[in-house]
């Protein structure tokens, strides 16, 4: 039994879009000339000198580090196991999954940055009236927008799974496609995103959540230093959870993209030879949401090209912060400071 697939002009274009690493070199490309337009714009932040750099910029230098080790260990997925290690033959149900655990990780580590190094009690008193809560600096339209590539995500993995249909050890891993009006010909299975590589990354997606979360709240609920630095640490705590939120959004896009790529190849069967039988002539075959799978495997290279442009735009900004200057002097006790201006 062999299936047959004619090969359109459309169809190599897809195919040069189908590598994830293309995406990766426009979206280089594009955040490139986004910052070569905007030069002088990137740098226009509170500086953050003495206590205040000792407190944020460790932070967001971890940041930096997390989106710059996500790209490259996407890469490296995608490189080795397209032309090094072969899992044709195996369920590599860790796949679509694994750009969520990076993520998910690397904003651990920076919710674990902010709790041990960037809590220091504070060193006046201060009272801004305003409750310091994860929805008071994080990005709503960035929230907004990480909330709806979850919602779609669920939405893929649950329409999927239901689509699918178990291979001989019980794993949704098929995608069952009868061949029209012929009953007696076995159906095609091909290899599909069905429950075996979706509630994985269902999983990773609500750890990933609640770590966006649990960063983006200890990021806002920590004391001020002092009331002179409100203004300077609110800057700061904004760009550390847009910079989280930028993350999550990545790592959630890259699963989706890796899903809809499965769902389009799994879809675009369109005919089957067999050998021998209908005296050669290929027999039609067609899924029923074959456009579907068709538009998702168009809209997954955009996916990643979003997602790797919003890792580097966090990479660049988080990286390009200066060192820790020296601290600040305390602030004088006021008996002293009254001492000194009678002096």
């Amino acid at each position: 039994m062999v299936q047959h697939r004619s090969w359109t002009p459309i169809d190599l274009v897809g195919a040069a879009f189908s590598l994830p690493l293309v995406s990766l070199c426009i979206a280089v490309a594009i955040v490139a000339a986004t910052l070569l337009v905007a030069t002088g714009r990137v740098g226009r932040r509170v500086e953050l000198t003495g206590s205040l750099a000792q407190r944020y910029v460790p932070e967001q230098r971890t940041i930096g580090f997390v989106a710059s080790a996500t790209i490259l260990l996407f890469a490296a997925q995608d490189l080795i196991l397209g032309y090094v290690v072969d899992l044709s033959g195996t369920i590599a149900w860790w796949r679509y999954a694994m750009p969520l655990v990076w993520t998910c990780l690397g904003i651990v580590v920076v919710w674990a940055v902010i709790i041990m190094h960037g809590t220091t009690a504070p060193e006046e008193p201060v009272l801004t009236g305003a409750r310091r809560t994860w929805l008071g600096f994080g990005p709503r339209i960035g929230l907004l927008g990480a909330t709806v590539t979850l919602v779609a995500l669920v939405a893929t993995t649950v329409a999927a799974g239901a689509a699918s249909s178990p291979d001989g050890e019980g794993r949704y891993v098929w995608l069952v496609v009868p061949v029209a009006n012929e009953a007696q010909v076995d159906p095609i299975r091909v290899v599909f995103f069905g429950w075996a590589y979706g509630l994985p990354a269902l999983v990773a997606a609500a750890a990933l959540a609640a770590a966006t979360w649990a960063a983006i709240h200890a990021n806002a609920a920590r004391a001020y230093l002092r009331p002179s630095a409100v203004a300077a640490e609110t800057e700061a705590r904004r760009g550390v959870a847009v910079a989280v939120v930028r993350l999550a959004t990545a790592g959630v896009l890259l699963a989706l993209a890796g899903a809809w790529r499965l769902i389009a190849d799994a879809g675009s069967v369109s005919s089957l030879t067999i050998l021998g039988v209908n005296e050669g002539s290929p027999y039609e075959v067609a899924w029923r949401y074959a456009e579907f799978a068709a538009a998702a495997g168009w809209a997954a290279p955009a996916l990643e090209v979003v997602a790797f442009a919003l890792l580097l735009l966090v990479s660049v900004r988080s990286l390009l912060v200066r060192r820790p200057g020296p601290a600040d002097p305390p602030p004088l006790a006021p008996e002293v400071a009254r001492a000194g201006a009678v002096r």
